[in-house]
């Protein structure tokens, strides 16, 4: 089986090397110049033609690449993304792809940095889109260890809001406050802060796509900040 991977980042070339152990793998990205001796680099043409075909792309990239990609797939492919976020992902994908490609979307929960030291007992979100090999993909990634769990895109994107979306907005906020895990601290906040600065390597436009592209994360932020003003209100009406 060979694999295409279109956008060839630190996502790209994370999941390259965890396919390249039972796959080959071939990748396009046109900013990318990073060299792999195991990952054939071709043109997008070429990548786009692969049996199996992997979206490592920024979510707001989505619909431009799936302009590009309808006109290029072929019958019978399985064209997956691995957005943060599903349901855009999904609906562009299905819009553009002809209906004889098949479309999965998935959402690996871990990344290059939780990933580090191995990926078994870490999970994939599958939101099945159109065809029938959901089932031997989540074979196959339940053979690398991991738990692959499907759902909606709705659900994903719902219980997305509620976790990764808020745990990545206060990151920026102790980011900001220039709050981390040098600072003195017990246990507890220590073990968190080192989890805030894991994620500040992810790029700036992967933090604006999980909170302005998924329609349940503002929301969510609303609760939290009135969550948090109101709980202030009653330790300063308590102080006074």
């Amino acid at each position: 089986m060979e694999i295409g991977i279109v956008g060839f980042g630190r996502f790209g070339q994370f999941a390259a090397r965890i396919l390249g152990r039972d796959f080959s793998v071939s990748a396009y990205d046109p900013k990318s110049s990073s060299g792999d001796p195991e990952v054939c680099r071709g043109t997008l043409q070429e990548v786009a033609r692969k049996p199996c075909l992997l979206l490592c792309v920024p979510i707001s990239q989505m619909e431009r690449l799936c302009r590009r990609l309808g006109p290029l797939l072929a019958p019978g492919q399985l064209v997956m993304d691995t957005c943060s976020v599903k349901e855009e992902p999904l609906r562009l994908m299905l819009e553009h792809f002809p209906e004889s490609v098949e479309v999965l979307g998935t959402h690996p929960l871990f990344g290059p940095e939780t990933g580090r030291h191995g990926i078994a007992g870490l999970e994939v979100v599958l939101c099945p889109g159109r065809g029938g090999r959901v089932p031997k993909v989540k074979q196959y990634l339940e053979t690398l260890g991991l738990k692959a769990t499907l759902t909606t895109p709705t659900e994903h994107d719902r219980a997305m809001a509620r976790t990764q979306a808020l745990f990545h907005f206060l990151a920026q906020g102790f980011s900001r406050m220039k709050v981390d895990s040098e600072s003195l601290a017990t246990p507890g906040p220590a073990q968190l802060f080192r989890a805030f600065r894991d994620v500040r390597g992810d790029s700036s436009q992967l933090f604006l796509d999980l909170q302005q592209m998924n329609r349940f994360a503002s929301a969510q932020r609303k609760k939290l900040i009135d969550s948090l003003t109101a709980l202030d209100r009653r330790l300063s009406r308590r102080r006074g």
